[in-house]
């Protein structure tokens, strides 16, 4: 939802100012799907706001549940004809979900491993666009009786949200804004590929967001090969950034680093990497989640089970905090590096 064409279709009809706060409430806090739904409003308001301002700018394609039902999957089709994924995790028991969210329809990065890299860039998503997905899964866990309410948002979708900055700005004071979504900023975190100007801006303008760096090597020439951004922004560019991150934020920063068998996989990867830290360092506000591939029509392979417990354990000796991540909606092609523009 455009709340500001909103509240220049109100204006122009001449309602009174509570009105925008009464249809933000409705949509974004209780999930009115439609102008319809808001019983509130009078009946010839809710006809001429439906053309008007409408409540949502995606299109429901198709919505894929995975075995376990701790991921839902949704294609949502843009006014253009292009389409998105975005997807619905419960990564923990309890009642608390995780919405994975788009910044574009594809991507320009072009990591070797990712399917959203196999597709290039289309476009930007908007910023309506961007925060309608989040607004689309409050609808659908409404309409479905889905047990639990989201808490957490994640710019780890299809695209490199630091190519579309001002756009990824805008959605995020939306997502925050209390009279909208109204998400606290440490349950919102963005993702980068290591785009180096990206981090230290996001540090300035958001300091109480989350990072998370896909980082996926530790030597130069390795990185450069998975994630051909590192030509930009080499290593000690990246390393300085990161500093300059922790210093300005006190935030934890998390390295995404997915493994790949016999690429990165090995011994002397787990010490580049820990050797990465220590000169980033203030390794206590770093935290590496391990990422088991995820198929993709890619040339890659998935590490073994023991290889990635074996590289955890390489790292834990250094002295680093480190996950194994679990890999939902894998089934659904919905896990990490498996989103695509669907037809």
């Amino acid at each position: 939802m455009d709340s500001a064409k909103l509240a220049r279709a109100l204006e122009t009809r001449g309602e009174p100012k509570y009105r925008l706060g009464q249809i933000l409430e409705a949509v974004y806090k209780k999930g009115a799907a439609s102008y319809a739904d808001i019983k509130t409003l009078p009946a010839p308001l809710r006809e001429a706001l439906e053309p008007a301002a409408p409540i949502q700018s995606l299109k429901e394609r198709r919505v894929l549940i995975s075995k376990d039902g701790r991921a839902r999957k949704a294609a949502l089709g843009l006014a253009d004809g292009l389409a998105i994924e975005t997807v619905l995790l419960k990564p923990k028991p309890g009642d608390a979900w995780t919405v994975c969210i788009s910044v574009q329809a594809g991507c320009a990065v072009g990591c070797t491993f990712c399917a959203t890299g196999l597709m290039g860039l289309k476009r930007d998503l908007t910023p309506e666009e961007i925060v309608d997905q989040v607004l689309f899964w409050i609808q659908y866990m409404r309409r479905e009786s889905v047990p639990g309410r989201l808490t957490n948002v994640v710019y780890m979708g299809m695209g490199e949200p630091f190519h579309c900055y001002e756009k990824v700005a805008e959605s995020l004071k939306a997502l925050t804004d209390p009279a909208r979504i109204g998400l606290a900023q440490r349950h919102v975190a963005v993702s980068t590929s290591g785009l180096a100007p990206g981090i230290e801006r996001f540090a300035d303008d958001f300091p109480q967001v989350g990072l998370a760096l896909s980082l996926h090597a530790a030597n130069d020439e390795l990185r450069s090969k998975l994630v051909p951004v590192n030509k930009a922004y080499p290593l000690e560019r990246l390393a300085k950034s990161l500093r300059l991150y922790l210093e300005k934020t006190n935030r934890r920063v998390f390295l995404e680093y997915v493994l790949l068998s016999g690429e990165n996989d090995r011994p002397v990867h787990a010490d580049e990497l820990a050797g990465f830290v220590r000169r980033v360092g203030k390794p206590h506000l770093i935290h590496v989640n391990l990422i088991v591939w995820n198929p993709t029509d890619t040339e890659h392979a998935a590490s073994p089970a023991i290889a990635a417990r074996d590289f955890k354990a390489r790292l834990e000796d250094a002295g680093l905090s480190v996950t194994i991540r679990k890999n939902l909606g894998q089934d659904i092609q919905g896990a990490c590096g498996q989103l695509i523009q669907t037809d």
